[in-house]
């Protein structure tokens, strides 16, 4: 494969010298030898063209997906498991660990091993898989975990931005003038720009918390008698806990990851890809609207910027950035921002629970620690029929006791303003 990064992987990947890890986790109850992991690996390779690939830049500083002859094979570290916990110690490591950025692959495991107990750990560099690439992936590995035999297939991904976009939009002459002119003023505008002092760093943190099956069943149940989503209701009640807990410090405004599958059918359910396309939401100011009509108009508004998004024309637009490719990442990376969080809904995560030779006990929430101006980001997954939360974020930008008072908060309301027991919030950290 040898393709130039497009430009979103392009602001991704940023010079290399950054780790822009993530990190995702199965803990399974069984066994299963390295032989048959190995293969799993070597077949999910030669399925994936992004898994062959390492990024190397031409003359003029291009970064492209390259596959060098011969292909390395996916890495894999093997520990002795001694704790529950020890997933989460190995995935903060995992996180700042840099790939070999030129020769690859950019996707590496570590299996916590027992003789009845593991946690499998992928690490996966953010320009090749997002994170339902990352599901496709672990269900994959698993099917073939069990069914070492299986074949799985082979696909040809796409070689340029033209494969990926229709001419009719490539080739408007109105669409090529809004990009060299919108590329032109971010040009001006990063020139003058004075640039924000950087925060000191503190400690990063994640809170992981779930509902309980009941508890969960009592939210999707409410959710379909008010008519709404469950991503509403989550952003709504985030949003409301941020401003219960902040006040007037708080923005308003989360930012929304959304899933380019939904609107390119050239890129299928099963591929990897590296990057969203995003929308924005806020709640009413008026402080005395109830949550259940906070949450109907979020959703109205969800519903119509989804309906509203280009996301084609947003891709080609976005190609005539890369002059201001590194102008722009240093910028953001000081910039604060008007968000107050980034919130990941991954849904219902398509993996299953029991397999002939194992069982996956619990999916743990990706972990990823990536240095930016506002740290803030709240993923969510249901596995299992219970939803999971991780919040992550850094104290030097949003205090521990804040975060966890923001995260109860959040869920009082989800749960129809009652005090939560200690039995829903399991595993609260």
């Amino acid at each position: 494969m040898k393709r130039r990064l497009l430009f979103l992987e392009r602001f991704i990947y940023g010079d290399g010298s950054i780790p822009k890890n993530i990190t995702f986790t199965v803990k399974i109850n069984g066994s299963f030898t390295a032989a048959a992991l190995h293969n799993a690996l070597a077949k999910l390779q030669a399925r994936h063209p992004l898994l062959t690939v390492g990024v190397q830049e031409d003359s003029q500083g291009r970064p492209w997906f390259v596959s060098p002859m011969p292909v390395p094979d996916i890495p894999v570290r093997i520990v002795t498991r001694i704790s529950d916990e020890q997933w989460m110690e190995e995935s903060e490591k995992e996180c700042q660990l840099r790939f070999d950025m030129e020769n690859g692959p950019l996707l590496r495991m570590v299996w916590l091993r027992s003789a009845a107990v593991s946690e499998l750990i992928m690490v996966c560099h953010h320009c090749i898989c997002d994170g339902a690439s990352i599901v496709t992936l672990y269900k994959e590995i698993l099917t073939l975990l069990d069914q070492p035999d299986l074949a799985i297939g082979q696909y040809r991904s796409f070689n340029s931005v033209a494969e990926l976009v229709p001419e009719a939009i490539l080739s408007d002459k109105k669409l090529q003038r809004k990009g060299r002119v919108t590329a032109a003023f971010l040009k001006l505008f990063l020139f003058f720009v004075r640039g924000k002092k950087q925060i000191s760093r503190g400690k990063d943190y994640t809170l992981r918390w779930k509902l309980d099956k009941a508890a969960t069943a009592a939210l999707v149940r409410r959710c379909k008698v008010q008519h709404t989503t469950m991503h509403a209701a989550l952003c709504t009640a985030f949003l409301c806990a941020f401003r219960h807990v902040k006040g007037r410090k708080a923005k308003n405004q989360v930012f929304c990851p959304v899933n380019l599958r939904r609107y390119i059918p050239e890129i299928k359910e099963d591929m990897l890809f590296g990057f969203a396309t995003s929308t924005t939401l806020s709640i009413d100011k008026d402080p005395a609207l109830d949550f259940a009509t906070q949450v109907k108009r979020l959703n109205e508004q969800l519903s119509e910027k989804l309906a509203n998004l280009k996301v084609y024309e947003e891709i080609m637009l976005n190609e005539y950035y890369h002059p201001v490719v590194k102008k722009l990442s240093q910028y953001l990376g000081t910039a604060r921002g008007n968000n107050d969080l980034t919130f990941s809904n991954m849904g219902r995560l398509d993996i299953p629970k029991k397999f002939r030779s194992f069982e996956v006990e619990a999916v743990y929430n990706p972990v990823l620690i990536f240095k930016s101006a506002n740290p803030n980001g709240i993923i969510a997954s249901t596995f299992d029929e219970q939803l999971n939360f991780s919040f992550l974020s850094n104290d030097a930008y949003l205090s521990q006791d804040d975060a966890c008072a923001i995260r109860d908060k959040a869920m009082e309301l989800l749960l129809e303003g009652k005090q939560v027991p200690e039995a829903q919030l399991a595993n609260a950290q």
